[in-house]
């Protein structure tokens, strides 16, 4: 199905997620992937992350079951490269199992690792993940259409968050003095986020541009601490989704209806 465009010059966002790849992490083979963490010149990268801190009164870092991404998040939020996670106080560090990955030792995880060793890791994770994984009985490891569902559920619970706050804002009586960002830094592994923002191009502007975009992107996938942003608003009484995406020349900023947010959603089922 083919969405429709629709552009507005300005947003006054209610929810702005910022997603990221986790920084550069340690080697060491003595602990669990679990417990690997970020290496000095990995925080270092994430606490340059964003121009400004992030106001922690009314945001919080979000991160998979692996220590990096909450380091990572926690570092670009508050440009503190010694920062520990748990300083963050009580309810500003949470685990969401849609930012982590699932691959496993059996058929799939082979061809996968096999990909990236010869540089056409992305190809095959949007080209064939799909039709491998369900060729070969694999219903659980982290495919295209798996990867892209997970963020878009993110994307779709945030955006009703968005709403209720805006209808909350809409019947104060003195709204000005309600915050209006709440902002969530969520750190993620390489091809997830990708995922989800390549399937974004390929509903609204079509595979062409999608593959022009995985070009630009790399075989790779995202370098360290790269991202893009979501905004969640009701402007003129209409909910509205923005995402935007840069990269040198490349730009995607686009309001992106709910339906394709849902129908990324089902497609990963």
């Amino acid at each position: 199905m083919e969405w429709p465009q629709n552009k507005i010059e300005k947003i006054t966002p209610k929810v702005v997620l910022h997603f990221l790849r986790q920084s550069k992490k340690e080697k060491a083979p003595e602990k669990s992937d679990t417990d690997i963490q970020l290496t000095k010149e990995g925080r270092d990268l994430a606490a340059r992350k964003y121009e400004n801190p992030v106001d922690m009164r009314f945001a919080h870092v979000v991160g998979s079951p692996r220590i990096r991404t909450h380091e990572t998040a926690a570092t670009a939020a508050t440009q503190d490269s010694e920062i520990n996670p748990r300083d963050l106080g009580v309810g500003k560090v949470r685990v969401n199992e849609a930012l982590d990955f699932a691959i496993g030792e059996g058929e799939y995880g082979k061809r996968l690792n096999a990909a990236f060793e010869e540089g056409k890791g992305m190809s095959f994770v949007v080209n064939e993940s799909d039709s491998f994984a369900r060729d070969t009985g694999d219903t659980t490891s982290s495919t295209y259409s798996r990867m892209a569902a997970n963020i878009a559920g993110i994307v779709q619970r945030n955006y009703e968050v968005a709403t209720r706050g805006a209808s909350i804002l809409e019947q104060s009586g003195n709204p000005e003095n309600q915050p209006n960002d709440f902002e969530r830094i969520l750190a993620t592994h390489g091809a997830i986020q990708e995922c989800f923002l390549l399937k974004v191009v390929e509903k609204v502007k079509g595979i062409t541009e999608r593959d022009a975009l995985l070009a630009i992107i790399g075989e790779n996938g995202f370098d360290f601490t790269e991202g893009f942003d979501v905004a969640l608003s009701k402007e003129n009484g209409q909910e509205q989704i923005r995402i935007t995406y840069k990269k040198g020349e490349y730009t995607f900023d686009e309001i992106v209806p709910v339906g394709v947010i849902e129908e990324i959603m089902e497609e990963g089922i």
